[in-house]
């Protein structure tokens, strides 16, 4: 079950990637990884099909960062999710969120499964707008209607 204090400790991470970051600024990927570093965050963006989004070099697998990684975020197609997340845990990510799509959730159930039984905090079912610190219209709004139902986090 995700508490609120693995969210916390996910948004206290030191180093975060992006993986699915988009270089087109109308994609989910690209509006979650620029909201990331507006906020100040230490991101770092993985798309094998650019070397670089929004300034920052892009890396083409988790596997090719050097430095440490502390969580991820993943947002890839339904196909990648297994792969990438058996990257992620391998790498010794410990904090992973996977995000599909706001209506469908993850859906790949293998991939759900690589990241639990690796003793990863595994966090998924919610957009992570709706948590980043200091957000505001319309994740704000979402967050709190998914509280008037005690639907978030506890």
């Amino acid at each position: 079950m995700i508490g609120k204090k693995d969210i916390d400790k996910f948004y206290n991470s030191k180093t975060i990637a992006v993986i699915g970051a988009s270089r087109n600024k109308r994609k989910y990927g690209n509006m979650l990884f620029a909201e990331l570093q507006k906020k100040g965050f230490n991101v770092i963006p993985v798309n094998p099909n650019t070397k670089e989004i929004n300034g920052k070099q892009a890396y083409s697998s988790i596997k090719d960062i050097k430095e440490n990684v502390d969580a991820a975020i993943i947002i890839v197609p339904s196909a990648q999710q297994e792969k990438v997340a058996r990257e992620c845990v391998e790498k010794g990510i410990k904090q992973i969120w996977m995000h599909e799509h706001i209506m469908k959730g993850v859906t790949n159930p293998l991939a759900l499964a690589v990241v639990a039984n690796s003793g990863a905090t595994l966090i998924t079912g919610f957009c992570p707008f709706m948590f980043m610190p200091a957000t505001g219209f319309p994740h704000n709004i979402h967050r709190a209607i998914l509280g008037l139902f005690g639907a978030l986090p506890k």
